[in-house]
């Protein structure tokens, strides 16, 4: 059974966590402001200690669908913790941009998928080029 706790207990762990995080805001760089950069097909996220972030529209799930207009409509929450566009209902989180997450994990699937199938001159040339010493190495069974 757990015990109840008084509205002055609940009144005081309220205060403590905002003064944690009033702590962690001072220490911690923030977000404080977002852009769209139309002839890069770019979202700039500047903050609070001079640093930038730039995302290609591509990556982003949701986003790379929407015209450069809707793009450009993108705000930064009120905390500074995420990239919103209202009228598309898209919302994505500044850690997760600068983490390398754009989007669920199938979408993360689709981006991956789509870097191994590039189609260049030289990935052919240095394909043939591999496939003449023999190719992949087999897998070998450690298990035995």
């Amino acid at each position: 059974m757990t015990a109840k706790l008084t509205q002055q207990e609940i009144d005081n762990q309220i205060e403590a966590a905002i003064a944690r995080q009033a702590n962690k805001d001072a220490t911690e760089p923030q977000a404080c402001n977002v852009v769209y950069k139309a002839t890069s097909r770019k979202i700039v996220i500047e903050f609070n200690n001079g640093c930038k972030f730039e995302c290609p529209i591509s990556l982003l799930q949701g986003v790379c669908d929407l015209s450069d207009d809707e793009i450009s409509q993108v705000k930064l929450t009120p905390a500074g913790w995420g990239l919103t566009w209202e009228n598309a209902e898209i919302d994505l989180g500044v850690n997760e941009l600068l983490q390398g997450i754009f989007g669920t994990k199938a979408w993360m699937k689709k981006i991956a998928a789509q870097g191994g199938c590039a189609k260049s001159a030289k990935k052919q040339a240095a394909s043939r080029i591999n496939g003449k010493k023999g190719g992949r190495p087999r897998k070998v069974d450690l298990s035995v």
